[in-house]
């Protein structure tokens, strides 16, 4: 009868916990699907993994920090998640109600996150992020009449107008600058540059 009673708690534990497993986890990513549930799957996926590299290397970039840049640090990823839920809600309004809108949503998602995994990595490490600057300076090129300034407000297009934007992008720039000599204005205009385009 204890046996029983044991082996009965164990199954019912074991649905329960099938029951907390979200459902697109258990769904496979058909890569090869151009369907808009296929890239629903794969797009909710991919996010989901951006977002645990994202999650480790912030724990990293925290421990790597003095005291008040953790402070500094905590402050900005509240700003940055407050940021990226916003944008990516407004992208998903922008397309509804076309069946795309979540498409839209998760592939906002994915480019954002890997965004401010790269600015965490260059936190961490020191480096800048210098694949903006190299393009700069590669529209430069041998023209010496355009100047870098000039090709870098160039690249980061449009001046972006959202308030909760700004005060995630000024707050990261500020600890960019402190830590690492990165001219504010120009870590803006990178910041915005990769920025999703669909903006």
């Amino acid at each position: 009868m204890i046996k029983l009673k044991a082996l009965c708690r164990l199954v019912a534990g074991v649905s329960f916990a099938a029951l907390l497993i979200p459902a697109h986890a258990q769904e496979v990513c058909n890569p090869d699907s151009f369907s808009n549930p296929d890239l629903i799957i794969c797009g909710q996926q991919t996010f989901e993994k951006v977002d645990a590299v994202l999650n480790e290397q912030y724990k990293k970039v925290l421990v790597s920090l003095a005291p008040a840049d953790k402070n500094q640090l905590t402050d900005v990823q509240k700003k940055w998640v407050r940021f990226k839920e916003s944008f990516c809600e407004d992208i998903y309004q922008s397309a509804l109600p076309g069946a795309e809108a979540p498409i839209e949503r998760l592939a906002c998602l994915v480019q954002t996150t890997n965004a401010r995994l790269g600015e965490l990595v260059a936190l961490q490490t020191g480096l800048p992020l210098d694949g903006f600057y190299r393009a700069a300076s590669a529209i430069v090129g041998k023209d010496r009449e355009r100047n870098l300034a000039a090709a870098i407000e160039r690249l980061g297009g449009d001046e972006f107008d959202d308030p909760l934007w700004k005060q995630y992008a000024d707050g990261h720039c500020e600890m960019s600058e402190r830590l690492f000599r990165e001219d504010f204005a120009n870590c803006s205009v990178r910041m915005r540059f990769q920025l999703p385009l669909n903006r």
